[in-house]
């Protein structure tokens, strides 16, 4: 018989060999299931006291003797309930402490055009089809050409991806997004930030100077105040 049905329900080789024989042998005394089960002394009286505790063996004294019986093998559904609402007790703890790991916060510092670039792929890692992506410009103006030609392919990944891509630019950057067709733009008529992605629970600060720089920070909190800023800008500037 496959007993690793029992092991995965937390009893050990030796509860499940005693369980056995007790159930082949009916009603008897522990020194009977020790020449039964071919165990030691010691692992038999350990895994009946075992079996006991989690009420899959019961006991009658006849004076001073013990003899021991399995339960009815259907308790054993009982004793998968009883783990179950054991499990649902500790349940809400266990959800919060993933939910605490989750929103975690972490920054990451990233050094170096291949730097930013890994930066910004990490950024859509984990994304899935349907998820926002929101940006203010890279706003170097002796860059931007070298740059935009970098985001013509990382636009061709979040395509890819499924993702939703909002941008806020200034009315002077409004050519260089023209070839950028998947894009949907607005330009505000007043000054904005720039070098900033959020996508998720996820945020990319960024500049592209002399030696470029980039910062990869995890916090619902953060990315959920720049979100805001930038639907509050996104409401009052025309495409």
């Amino acid at each position: 018989m496959d007993t690793s049905i029992l092991e995965n329900l937390g009893l050990s080789k030796g509860e499940i060999n005693v369980y056995f024989t007790l159930l082949e042998l009916g009603t008897n005394k522990v020194g009977r299931v020790i020449e039964k089960s071919g165990m030691a002394s010691s692992a038999v009286h350990n895994s009946v006291n075992a079996l006991i505790d989690k009420g899959l063996v019961s006991y009658i004294k006849k004076g001073k003797i013990k003899y021991y019986q399995a339960v009815p093998p259907k308790q054993l559904i009982e004793f998968i309930d009883d783990k179950k609402k054991k499990l649902q007790q500790i349940l809400p703890e266990l959800e919060l402490k993933q939910k605490l790991a989750e929103e975690r916060q972490e920054a990451e510092i990233f050094e170096g055009t291949k730097g930013i670039i890994t930066m910004l792929n990490l950024l859509i890692e984990n994304t899935k089809k349907g998820d926002e992506y929101l940006f203010f410009p890279i706003n170097v103006r002796e860059h931007n050409e070298e740059i935009q030609k970098f985001l013509l392919n990382y636009d061709l990944k979040r395509k890819e991806k499924g993702l939703k891509v909002r941008g806020l630019a200034p009315g002077e950057m409004k050519t260089l997004f023209k070839k950028r067709r998947i894009l949907k733009m607005k330009y505000p008529a007043y000054p904005i930030p720039s070098n900033i992605s959020i996508c998720n629970n996820r945020v990319c600060l960024f500049s592209w100077e002399e030696k470029p720089i980039g910062y990869l920070i995890k916090s619902k909190q953060i990315a959920e105040m720049y979100r805001k800023l930038f639907e509050d800008i996104w409401k009052t500037s025309r495409a």
